[in-house]
């Protein structure tokens, strides 16, 4: 069977794979998350078409799949990631695990994000393969990526030469060159618990907190504003998605916590140092002590458009007949943590974000068999200008 036809039933096969991710790594709840499943089922794919496949787990039932096929010394080496796990399905309107197909599109939770990425990569590694390229394959299907790209960090790619990773995200098969990094930062306001009859026995520490918000809201988020990178619309970004304070109406709480989203723009400083010096300075301004409860990031990604990848990348997705303009994106990818490590990367891959993570998510079968002509064709040019 041709490749293409193979393209839409191994997407839905992957879709009824449940691989929901809904808490961060080391966090107990009533739904462990599992990617094992699909872990297996890409690694059975891999060995198939000649790879030499690996798992690293990096929790129990929770494995990253790396597959290398070598097709020769001194040939290039091109790295295709995508991420096993997807979002959890609360809210969804449609079945999240059975896809249905209508209307060209195919429905499903991961069919945007990112299952149409696996599934297009396995099937140009297929035809790359098939066409004898003289270009090496790693394929790397990564767990955790939903919760702050937590499996990206355990990947080693030291022992091959790497000349670039394509991160398969939804990016409508255009390029993105950069992205920002996410942050989730949770501030802490304390005071003293008293009767609601006595209030002023207390410190309200829910009214500390409103004197935060207007801080953060007329001072911080401005500051933060002005922090621009070439390429991005905005700077750098603050929200704040969780409030908790309080245990009841008649108790003064002694305790106010938020939780804010935080985009950095690439080179906007280290993300540790940017939250403690929002806390520290929170703290001079507002006579009380603001402290950090917990923070975690995920790196930004940049690679310079005339780096000999991007070059590559770029050649290739023209050549697919699609609009090579390099484009940079406010979300955040595995490709931080992978370029991180050194390699450069690229986010490209089928689908609109827009509809990632959405009620109803689904993917073009046009943008579908549109991603595996893309990565045939950077391979094609990777393979021509060899090493």
């Amino acid at each position: 069977m041709p490749v293409l036809e193979e393209l839409v039933p191994l997407l839905c096969a992957m879709i009824r794979i449940d691989s929901r991710n809904t808490l961060p790594l080391g966090v107990p709840g009533e739904r462990i998350a599992n990617e094992e499943d699909m872990g297996n089922f890409v690694a059975e794919r891999l060995t198939a078409l000649g790879f030499a496949v690996e798992k690293q787990y990096i929790a129990p039932l929770r494995p990253n799949v790396i597959g290398s096929y070598h097709a020769g010394d001194g040939c290039p080496t091109l790295v295709l990631n995508a991420h096993l796990d997807t979002v959890g399905s609360d809210g969804m309107t449609i079945p999240p695990l059975d896809p249905q197909i209508r209307d060209q599109r195919i429905y499903g939770r991961g069919a945007c994000d990112t299952k149409g990425s696996l599934a297009a990569m396995l099937k140009a590694c297929e035809r790359m393969i098939a066409d004898k390229l003289p270009l090496n394959l790693i394929y790397l299907a990564t767990s955790a990526e939903e919760t702050s790209c937590q499996g990206s960090p355990f990947v080693d790619l030291s022992r091959w030469q790497v000349d670039g990773i394509l991160v398969g995200e939804p990016t409508m098969n255009r390029p993105v060159i950069a992205h920002k990094c996410h942050g989730t930062l949770e501030l802490v306001c304390r005071g003293r618990a008293a009767h609601g009859s006595r209030p002023e026995l207390g410190d309200n520490a829910i009214f500390k907190m409103g004197k935060l918000l207007a801080h953060l809201e007329n001072t911080v988020i401005p500051e933060l504003a002005a922090i621009t990178y070439p390429g991005f619309t905005n700077g750098c970004t603050l929200s704040v998605g969780l409030i908790k304070g309080g245990a009841k109406s008649n108790i003064v709480p002694d305790e106010c916590r938020i939780t804010c989203d935080i985009r950095l723009v690439p080179k906007a400083g280290e993300p540790e140092d940017i939250f403690q010096r929002l806390a520290d300075d929170a703290t001079a301004a507002l006579g009380f002590p603001v402290e950090i409860g917990h923070s975690h990031s995920a790196p930004a990604m940049q690679t310079a458009p005339d780096h000999p990848f991007t070059q590559a990348v770029l050649a290739g997705v023209a050549a697919a007949g699609v609009d090579a303009t390099p484009l940079t994106v406010t979300y955040c990818t595995d490709g931080g943590q992978l370029s991180q490590k050194g390699h450069p990367c690229i986010v490209l891959g089928p689908g609109d974000i827009s509809v990632a993570h959405a009620a109803v998510e689904y993917l073009e079968i046009a943008q579908l068999e549109q991603a595996v002509d893309v990565y045939v064709s950077i391979g094609r040019t990777m393979a021509a200008g060899k090493r």
